[in-house]
């Protein structure tokens, strides 16, 4: 597939996969609450962070080394290995410290943790031969089809009353669904591997691993941190405006996750033209959506908080902040992917390592002194730093210029789609009061997207030249 298609069919994927999940939190926050969801999101940022433990820059490594297409057979199994023996010895400390887990979680099977924490490891064992293939886009309907088996595990769950544990069982057995479909694609060879394969899985991962916690910390540090200070009920608040406003990263992880074994493969046969080329096209539409995104959520913030119910109103204060938080984020994300694309690993461990300790110093302070605005201030100003050094970082090595007419023309568009959402709901809340509130979002959201793709494709021929090479078929005749 080519790359641009390849990137629509991963973002497709993750937008029908994000969209059932976001129905399904209106779902949960409407029946549970602020405190139980706020204990579910703290307990996955905490599970998060021990799975990523387990498969430490092994991930990244595995993609790396499969996606040269030499040895593949032989790094699969040496990752494998790695990644089995890391997972034991978390395993065995979960079951050394019994006690304070249960204690700690108020969950009395520390055999359900154990099974969680190995789905986990298994998926991020799968994900990464997947991208190492150039499966991208077999990836990207795994995870939907995770998506649907868990929120379906825990819509269930919850309706004959498991609370909590439904959210949490559902989300592990989910799990399971894109593991065993996923080593059934994959498939072969595997081979086994010798010192040299382990060594060079080492040497890409001794830096890699910084990727995996830096997008750890920028989804998930502030949970945690605001999980110290502040209420279950506070972080729950937090957790679902967060959601929304991560729902707008979809495009430009879509981006880097394909465009990673592209940036690869060019690497190996040292095509550094074709390498910038691709960068600057990861800049130009890193920002697509979330520019719009940005300018729809400060108008429409209250309307959309509402829909989880008027506890999470709260969450309208932040919801700005952590949509320029993700904004920035996307465009950091390109800098370091085409680093650790090309093999220098190191490169993109100093692009990192700006954001996450900008973002854990800023998170500790301002957490404590504002609550959820200064967590979400945190992330906002370490994300902005990430990008600012990722792009003098990335030009010391790639000759990059930044694409400012484009992203200039998407705010142009973004700004004008803004006074068309402003009439609408104007309109709305004079005429339309009779709708239910979840219609009239829906109405609005719809209007400010097609008005931006409208306006866009206006003004901008490279825009029009992206959909008429990617989706042909919806404009042969514009």
């Amino acid at each position: 597939m080519r790359i641009g298609q390849t990137s629509f069919v991963l973002f497709t994927s993750k937008v029908l996969s994000s969209a059932a999940g976001f129905v399904a939190t209106i779902f949960f926050a409407r029946l549970l609450g602020a405190e139980v969801l706020g204990s579910y999101y703290l307990f996955l940022s905490i599970v998060a962070w021990l799975s990523l433990a387990g498969s430490i820059g092994i991930g990244s490594a595995i993609t790396k080394r499969v996606s040269e297409g030499s040895d593949r057979g032989e790094y699969k199994l040496a990752g494998g290995a790695i990644i089995c023996s890391m997972g034991i010895a978390i395993i065995g400390g979960l079951l050394v410290f019994n006690d304070i887990v249960a204690a700690r979680f108020g969950i009395e099977r520390i055999d359900f943790i154990v099974f969680l924490l190995a789905v986990g490891l298994l998926g991020s064992y799968v994900d990464a031969m997947l991208r190492g293939e150039h499966l991208v886009h077999v990836e990207a309907v795994l995870k939907v089809s995770r998506r649907v088996a868990r929120t379906a595990l825990q819509i269930g769950g919850v309706l004959v009353g498991f609370k909590l544990a439904a959210l949490v069982g559902g989300y592990a057995l989910g799990g399971l669904v894109l593991v065993v479909i996923g080593f059934y694609v994959v498939g072969g060879p595997y081979r086994l591997p010798d010192r040299h394969h382990f060594e060079r899985l080492y040497e890409y991962a001794r830096y890699a691993w910084i990727g995996q916690i830096e997008g750890k910390t920028f989804q998930q540090a502030d949970i945690v941190i605001l999980g110290l200070f502040t209420s279950s009920s506070l972080v729950g608040v937090y957790g679902i405006t967060w959601n929304v406003a991560n729902f707008l990263i979809i495009f430009s992880s879509s981006i880097s996750g394909t465009l990673f074994p592209e940036f690869s493969k060019l690497s190996e046969k040292n095509r550094q033209e074709q390498v910038a080329t691709l960068v600057e096209d990861s800049l130009t539409y890193a920002g697509l959506v979330t520019i719009p995104g940005l300018v729809g959520g400060l108008l429409l913030s209250d309307w959309i908080l509402q829909m989880y119910g008027e506890e999470f109103v709260q969450g309208t204060k932040v919801l700005g902040l952590l949509i320029l938080s993700v904004l920035f984020y996307g465009y950091q994300t390109q800098f370091a992917n085409a680093l650790g694309g090309i093999d220098l690993p190191k490169e993109a461990f100093k692009i990192n390592a700006i954001l996450i300790g900008t973002n854990l110093f800023l998170n500790i302070v301002l957490v404590y002194l504002y609550g959820i605005i200064g967590a979400a201030v945190a992330s906002a100003t370490s994300t902005l730093l990430g990008t600012i050094g990722g792009y003098f970082v990335t030009r010391r090595h790639i000759s990059v210029s930044i694409p400012t007419e484009q992203i200039g023309r998407q705010i142009l568009s973004a700004l004008g789609m803004g006074v068309i959402v402003l009439l609408g709901e104007f309109l709305i809340g004079r005429y339309g009061t009779a709708l239910p509130l979840e219609l009239s979002v829906v109405l609005l959201i719809g209007l400010g997207a097609i008005s931006y793709v409208l306006l866009l494709g206006l003004i901008s021929p490279v825009f029009r030249s992206l959909v008429s090479d990617n989706v042909p078929m919806l404009v042969s005749n514009w």
